[in-house]
């Protein structure tokens, strides 16, 4: 679902942030389908059950507070299902992987800038940005 976003990033271009919030409106609305439903149920094609991990990167480059709020509370529901990590490991983790992914070093910092203004309204995420 965001695959798109992902290889504009690796590229260096910032994703066109209108269609990105209706993506994410979409795949938040999706990801609460699958954590209502048992695990067995949980699909793994991204396009009917979005990459989580990538969900996040989405969110916070939108900085949309209301949506970072209930995708914290999907990742929860999904790492108590899947006996996984944390909330703060799973944001710590995604982020890493995401940042390392950008070959560019300008582009990076200016992607560090946008989740930067992120943090600046989530504690948890300011503190996960300021270790990275």
């Amino acid at each position: 679902m965001f695959t798109e976003m992902l290889a504009g990033l690796r590229l260096g271009q910032l994703p066109d942030f209108t269609l990105l919030r209706g993506r994410c409106h979409a795949a938040i609305t999706k990801k609460l389908a699958f954590v209502r439903l048992p695990p067995v149920y949980w699909e793994t094609d991204s396009k009917r059950n979005p990459d989580t991990g990538h969900l996040l990167i989405a969110v916070l480059l939108l900085n949309e507070p209301d949506m970072l709020e209930i995708l914290k509370g999907i990742i929860l529901m999904e790492q108590a299902e899947q006996g996984g990590l944390s909330l703060e490991e799973f944001m710590r983790q995604s982020l890493t992987d995401f940042l390392t992914m950008i070959p560019d070093p300008q582009f990076q910092l200016l992607i560090k800038e946008l989740l930067a203004a992120a943090g600046s309204r989530d504690d948890s995420v300011r503190a996960l940005l300021s270790s990275l």
